[in-house]
Formats: C-alpha cells, sequence, structure tokens
C-alpha cells in the first residue's frame, strides 16, 4: 500500500472515531442506518469499532489491561533475571570454591640457535622454520586427547578435581567420556602459543595449589618427552635420505666393477689402451730398424752383389721385420667386430668412465651423509624452561564478579527478547 493510500485510510478512520466518539452526544439524531455504515466502514480499513471505543473513551477496560500487562512484565523481570542472578551471586560469593593456578613457560630451540642461558636472547629469538612448526605440534598436543591417555598413572584427574571441598558447578564429575574429560582439560589448563617469541605459556588451575603444580610439572615432562621424540625423527629423516644415497651410489658402483672384472676375463687384458701403447711404440722402433738395415743395405749394395751372403742376410732381417709390424698392426688394428683393439679400447673406456663416476658419485654420497649427520646435530631440538612451575599462595579463579554480572547480562539480554518477541506478536493479532 503507498503512503497516500495509508495517510486516506488513516483520516477514514479518524473521521469514523469522531463520529462515534460524538454517537452518545448526539441523543438519537443519527439514523441506525448513519450508524451501520459507519461500522462497516471501519471494518473494511481493517479496523476494530469497539477497540477504538475502549481506547478513546474514559474509564475502558484498555487502561486496566495495560496495568496488567505491565505487572506480568514486572513479574518475568523478577522470575526470569532478578531471582536468579541473585542466586547466582550468592552462589559464586559464598558457595563457589577457591581455585589457585600454577604459571610455567618454555620454548623449543635448536642447538645452533641462541643458548638456553640467554634468557632474553631466547624469548626475542623467533626460531627457525622447524621449531616454529614444531612448537605449533607442541601446542595442539597439550590440548588434544593424547595428552590425557599420556598422563602417568600418579596423575588421576577425577581425584584431583572432584576432591572434598570442590563446589558443585566447577567440579569435573565422574564416569566421564574421553571427550566430556578434554573439555574440562581445556578449561583448567589454559595453552597459550606466542608465534612472535615462539614461546608456549602454560597455566594449570585446580581447588589445591600444590595440585596444580603438579599438573604444570607433569605437563613440562610430556612436552620433554614430545620434543625429544620430534627431534628424532627429525634427525631420523633427515639422515634417512643420505644413507638412501649412499646404498644407491654403492650399489652402482659394485655393479660396474662387476663389469670391469667381467670384461677383464674375456679379453684377458687389464688395459687395452696401454696395451695399445706398448704395441705403437713396438713398431716405432721396429720401423726405425727396418729403415736402419735398408740403409746398410742400400751402402752395401754398391760395393757387393744381391747374392752376397751379406746382402741376403739383411734382405732377410728387413723381411722379418716387416712381418712383425705388420703383426702388430694386425693386432692393434686388426679382427673383426668386438674383436678389434679399437671396440676393446672403446668398450674399456666407457666402462673406465662409468666407474669413474660411480667412483666419484660414492665419494659425494659419503660426504653428504656426514654433512646431513652434522645437520642433524645441530639441528638437535630442546625444551628451554625459563619459567619453572609456580606454586600459588592465594586463589585467583574464580572471577566471581565477572561471572555474576556476565549471568545477569545474560538473562537481561534473553528477558528483553522475550519481551520484544511479545510485543511484537501483540501487535500482529
Amino acid at each position: 500500500m503507498s503512503g497516500s493510500g495509508k495517510l486516506a485510510k488513516a483520516d477514514n478512520a479518524a473521521e469514523a472515531d469522531n463520529s462515534i466518539v460524538q454517537m452518545p452526544k448526539q441523543g438519537g439524531n443519527v439514523a441506525p442506518a448513519k450508524e451501520r455504515s459507519i461500522v462497516e466502514r471501519l471494518k473494511k480499513s481493517g479496523l476494530d469499532p469497539q477497540k477504538l471505543l475502549d481506547l478513546t473513551l474514559p474509564g475502558s477496560s484498555g487502561k486496566a489491561s495495560t496495568k496488567v500487562r505491565h505487572r506480568l512484565i514486572g513479574l518475568g523481570f523478577a522470575l526470569m533475571v532478578a531471582l536468579p542472578s541473585m542466586a547466582f551471586t550468592f552462589y559464586m560469593f559464598f558457595i563457589a570454591s577457591d581455585q589457585y593456578h600454577s604459571v610455567t613457560a618454555f620454548a623449543l630451540r635448536s642447538a645452533n640457535q641462541t643458548p638456553a642461558t640467554e634468557i632474553l636472547g631466547m624469548v626475542l629469538d623467533s626460531g627457525g622454520e622447524s621449531t616454529s612448526s614444531n612448537s605449533y605440534i607442541v601446542n595442539d598436543y597439550l590440548q588434544s586427547q593424547a595428552i590425557i591417555e599420556d598422563l602417568p598413572d600418579s596423575v588421576d584427574l577425577e581425584a584431583i578435581y572432584n576432591r572434598d571441598g570442590a563446589d558443585w558447578l566447577f567440579r569435573m564429575g565422574t564416569d566421564l567420556s574421553i571427550e566430556e574429560k578434554l573439555s574440562y582439560w581445556n578449561s583448567k589448563v589454559e595453552v597459550d602459543y606466542d608465534s612472535t617469541s615462539g614461546v608456549i605459556y602454560i597455566e594449570t588451575r585446580s581447588f589445591d595449589p600444590k595440585d596444580s603444580l603438579m599438573l604444570a610439572q607433569v605437563i613440562l615432562s610430556r612436552s620433554e618427552v614430545l620434543v625429544n621424540q620430534l627431534s628424532l625423527e627429525n634427525r631420523r629423516q633427515s639422515v634417512k635420505f643420505a644413507e638412501e644415497a649412499v646404498a644407491r651410489a654403492e650399489a652402482r658402483l659394485k655393479a660396474i666393477r662387476k663389469q670391469m672384472i667381467a670384461y677383464r676375463e674375456e679379453t684377458q687384458e687389464v688395459n687395452p689402451e696401454s696395451n695399445a701403447e706398448l704395441a705403437m711404440e713396438m713398431i716405432a722402433r721396429l720401423d726405425q730398424e727396418v729403415v736402419a738395415k735398408e740403409a746398410e743395405k742400400a751402402t752395401l749394395s754398391d760395393h757387393l752383389d744381391d747374392d752376397s751372403p751379406k746382402i741376403r742376410l739383411l734382405t732377410g732381417e728387413i723381411n722379418a721385420l716387416k712381418a712383425q709390424i705388420e703383426k702388430e698392426r694386425q693386432r692393434l688394428g686388426g679382427g673383426t667386430g668386438r674383436a678389434s683393439i679399437s671396440y676393446r679400447i672403446a668398450d674399456y673406456s666407457e666402462l673406465a668412465l662409468e666407474e669413474e663416476f660411480a667412483q666419484k658419485l660414492y665419494t659425494t654420497a659419503l660426504a653428504g651423509l656426514e654433512k646431513a649427520r652434522q645437520d642433524a646435530d645441530s639441528k638437535h631440538l630442546y625444551l628451554a624452561t625459563f619459567i619453572e612451575p609456580t606454586l600459588s599462595e592465594s586463589p585467583q579463579y574464580p572471577h566471581r564478579a565477572i561471572h555474576s554480572l556476565s549471568f545477569f547480562l545474560l538473562l537481561l539480554g534473553i528477558w528483553i527478547v522475550c519481551v520484544l518477541m511479545y510485543y511484537n506478536i501483540r501487535d500482529r493479532t
């Protein structure tokens, strides 16, 4: 409906209202037909004529219902807000048991970082990526089900938090599931990790200061055990890959050496390259002897006949030398397929190169393993405690005034919502 329509409707209702109010003063001058038409107009406009009369005529039932409604709202405030808040405040100040806390703080550090004795440097040092991630692991562990399961048998949570004197509201209760125990544990043990300094703050609360101290000490002990496990696991993982690299390099070197042994047994030579060098030297020496013999023969041929014994002897020696040279050359470069020395040298060179590469790879892997072990030792994690568990002399909890005020504000909010809902429903009916 538009704004002008609403205004017109309100004007019509006002006119009808005035007519109804004036009806008793007219002393019967207004015809019954006109009264009926006014009533019908009001009903068509969505208004109740009787309600209008109740609101306009003095001494009507509207004022009485308003007073009753206000009294009911006041009674609801008293029953829903005032009395429960007073009862809860009385419980908090006169019945709730005192609770004592114990505080401790520690940080994870590695061996290559600031020494633990330098407290200020330890606090300001944010640590590396490894210590940061492990700190989050410890933080999550202290708030998980695992810490409850890892508690020693001497620590009985139900006995600690259900001791005599513990009030009904803050005590633990008995026969709880592990999930309920974890929820109660997290309400009594506060773990705060400061990612800037890398420090983990622990606060334990119980109904006896000695119990709080014992819980803080147990938490500190279990955290140290976890850190040692993480350190060993980091060391194992760091060295594992280096050890695997050494094993692969060693296996490759052994395989190449077996191939080299098989090759030497097959060719019956240790190094074909050395044999080739000896053969070349022998051929060169034989060539020199041939040249010398031929020069001597040429010199004697000027004075002697070709059939002379000396000439025939030189000729035989020259032929023998040439035959030896041919034999050496045949052995050096002769043969067919893989039997020739050129193929043997190529095979040997390939094996020798692979053996040299495998040897260097194995040496490098050993050096890497040693370096990994040194790095693992330098990254050894330890728990640096700079606030030992404290023993309280006076209670710190519960915050009685804060709890009472919070409870009152909660009930007040619920009461206000209920009242607003009531008026909203009443205006729509």
